[in-house]
């Protein structure tokens, strides 16, 4: 019986490999997670228990960028250690899988390493080019490429089972020493060697062997070889070169991130030049304004691209900030939940669908520089929060875990009003839920919140979770002339991808309503159609409101939006330098926008 010792792996092989299945499983588990927002993705709540729900984004990125180097120095480690014969591809290994045992597995396992590193540069370069705003195939290619990597991760710990058993596996928790094999020799100095070993049978009256390949045979002695060898200095061993080689990846990575970082130039105007807000950029002022172009992606809608490309300008007066952003949606989409009148009383014409008639939006996200921040504030999961109620959407929640304020404005296309308001609000800690909220009867917001102020809008109906409104509802009021209000609607259809007419609105205001009774509901026709929005006289706009005037013309919205640089207020952020912001587009969806990894960087004049 043989007591011959287990098998082993070098120790840098162990040390690289297990730092790429560190990296790669916090690169799939971060990814799915991602991934499971997206609405074909849905059947991802399966994996909901097991999957991350903090920091998404930035360890999707740091283990991306862990990943990359780790790459590089395991190429650069087999090159160094003359390890290339271990996973050498060529005919007789290829040839070795129509063998039957131990050689077909050892030939199946190099071919599967070889798809593991093709699969694993693959999702490095399509991550680069997301990151960098590409969407698209990349994107695809990207998430396919995850589906391959689980299956090759399976044949490969599958290959070494078949072709050594427990023993096989577990070599690669048997660090040894790295035995170097002897170095390819160098043909042009065997050459020289058996020139000199000529000349010298020569001198002697030696018979000159026939062939070089013979005299390479030759058990002779060169005079080379009978020199005393010269001391080398130490070297650094093929693992700590490595190490340098993925130091070396790790910095040009950081460096081309800083390089290709999004920048605004907010630039100082004289206050006389200050833009007028009504969605138009014939303003000198934008004219000569730098542009940020960013592509958003990953929405729903947008005629079935769901993304859109944004461009965003700004300049300031040393008092306010003007913005301008204009974005691409091929379709003026300005209803929200409005309410037809049927045989049986009145209903919202929404129901489980949050993609369908919703007003178009746009949101602005500002947040302070720190190095954790991509994705600090969302979290998607059902149920983020042990203690607090799960999302009613399925999809997260958006909060901070310290409390931290980002600055939101949220403009909607028929929430806005004859004002030209726009939703202050902010993401902060979770809020304590409400009786109605911990029941899942109203929607629990996790730390998302309006300002403190007083209302500019409301709903025109009790508001009821994803799925009501299947039964009639009581509007809060009705038109005083519903003749006059359904010539506001324009054209009123129900194809959600057609664009409203011109000069359309769907809100009403209080002046033009009047409270509902009974009898002035039986002066309107079954059939009828209301706004689902009611907008608020009486208000006053406080130092720290956000007004602006949103434009749709030939497939693109023009938003022009201003607000003080700084309010005082503790739920905004000054807007200053170093200043980050993220912008999203909603298509006549609730929830569904689109988004981008890299923020832009203010750069106040």
């Amino acid at each position: 019986m043989s007591y011959g010792r287990p098998p082993s792996t070098d120790v840098g092989t162990v040390i690289l490999h297990w730092l790429m299945v560190a990296l790669l499983v916090v690169l799939i588990a971060t990814g799915l997670r991602i991934a499971s927002a997206d609405a074909s993705l849905s059947w991802l709540v399966v994996l909901d228990p097991m999957l991350p729900v903090e920091h998404l984004w930035y360890r999707h990125l740091v283990a991306a960028a862990g990943l990359g180097a780790a790459l590089a120095a395991y190429a650069f480690y087999v090159v160094r250690a003359r390890l290339a014969q271990r996973i050498r591809l060529d005919r007789r290994r290829v040839a070795l899988l129509l063998r039957a045992g131990r050689p077909r597995w050892a030939s199946a396992n190099v071919l599967t390493a070889w798809a593991l590193l093709v699969a694993l540069g693959t999702e490095v370069i399509t991550g680069i080019a997301l990151f960098l705003g590409a969407g698209g195939l990349w994107l695809s290619v990207h998430l396919h490429t995850t589906w391959v990597l689980l299956v090759l991760a399976a044949t490969h710990v599958l290959a070494h089972w078949n072709y050594g058993g427990t023993p096989q596996l577990l070599r690669i928790l048997r660090p040894t020493r790295l035995v170097m094999a002897p170095p390819a020799p160098d043909l042009a100095e065997l050459l020289a060697e058996q020139l000199e070993l000529r000349e010298h049978e020569a001198e002697r009256g030696a018979e000159t062997p026939a062939s070089l390949t013979g005299l390479a045979l030759a058990p002779a002695k060169s005079k080379r070889a009978e020199r005393p060898e010269r001391p080398q200095p130490p070297r650094a061993g093929p693992l700590a070169r490595a190490v340098a080689a993925a130091a070396i990846v790790l910095g040009l990575t950081i460096l081309l991130e800083q390089l290709t970082r999004p920048e605004l130039k907010v630039g100082l105007i004289d206050r006389a030049d200050a833009p007028r807000l009504d969605g138009d950029l014939s303003d000198p002022v934008w004219s000569h304004a730098p542009v940020v172009s960013l592509l958003t992606q990953h929405g729903s809608g947008f005629g079935g691209a769901g993304e859109s490309l944004v461009e965003i300008r700004a300049v300031h007066d040393s008092e306010y900030a003007y913005f301008a952003f204009v974005w691409t949606d091929p379709t003026r989409s300005l209803k929200h939940l409005p309410l037809v009148k049927r045989p049986d009383g009145w209903y919202v014409t929404q129901s489980a669908d949050e993609d369908e008639l919703h007003e178009d939006k746009l949101a602005i996200l500002f947040a302070r520089s720190t190095l954790p921040l991509i994705g600090a504030a969302i979290h998607l999961a059902r149920a983020p929060l042990a203690d607090r109620p799960p999302s009613l959407t399925g999809r997260g929640l958006h909060y901070t875990l310290d409390g931290s304020i980002a600055d939101v404005w949220q403009w909607r296309a028929s929430h806005a009003g004859p004002s030209g308001h726009i939703d202050n609000c902010h993401f902060g800690g979770p809020a304590e839920p409400t009786p109605t909220q911990t029941e899942g009867r109203e929607r629990y917001p996790g730390g998302f919140a309006r300002d403190p102020g007083p209302p500019t809008y409301s709903d025109n109906f009790n508001p009821e979770p994803p799925g009501g409104y299947l039964a009639p509802v009581r509007p809060h009021r009705l038109p005083a002339n519903p003749a006059a209000m359904t010539a506001a609607l324009g054209r009123i259809q129900d194809d959600t991808e057609a664009s409203e007419s011109e000069g359309a609105r769907w809100w009403m205001t209080e002046e033009e309503s009047v409270p509902y009774t009974q009898g002035a509901d039986d002066t309107i026709a079954v059939g009828t159609v209301i706004p689902g929005v009611i907008t608020l006289s009486g208000t006053l706009e406080d130092g720290g409101s956000v007004r602006g005037v949103a434009r749709w013309a030939a497939g693109r919205w023009v938003l022009e939006v201003a607000r003080r640089l700084n309010t005082g207020s503790p739920w905004d952020l000054p807007i200053a330098s170093g200043l980050l912001m993220w912008v999203a587009a909603f298509d006549h969806s609730e929830t569904r926008h689109t988004w981008h990894i890299r923020p832009i960087r203010l750069e106040v004049e």
